[in-house]
């Protein structure tokens, strides 16, 4: 599933709260289309799955994203947008939940600041 919607479904800015099937006849959207149409694949064979929403950090900046995350033994994050499978530490998940969540994160997303520090 994971290859079949990184693979099918074109990466296009949008502006939508997309729903599955909206998704599937479109086959195009960001972040949320992607994890939207994977997280209701998932539940279709019964994982259970979530989407997550939070921050990835990409070519020097960190920038809001959605991607799923699905119990198979233990929850396994990955991004079906991006391509990363499981995703690594540069994703910081704020919430999860559904796309009617995103309303709390935007109240707050840039009022974020982050700083890096180096651990050894």
């Amino acid at each position: 599933m994971y290859e079949w919607v990184f693979n099918n479904i074109k990466k296009t800015p949008s502006i939508t709260i997309p729903s599955a099937v909206d998704v599937l006849n479109a086959k195009k959207g960001d972040c949320n289309e992607h994890t939207t149409i994977y997280v209701a694949l998932a539940r279709a064979i019964g994982l259970p799955s979530q989407m997550l929403v939070g921050l990835v950090y990409r070519q020097g900046a960190f920038y809001y994203h959605a991607w799923p995350e699905v119990f198979a033994g233990k929850w396994i994050a990955m991004d079906p947008t991006l391509g990363e499978f499981p995703v690594d530490a540069k994703y910081i998940m704020l919430i999860s939940g559904d796309l009617s969540k995103q309303l709390i994160i935007a109240k707050v997303i840039n009022n974020i600041s982050l700083e890096g520090m180096e651990y050894r």
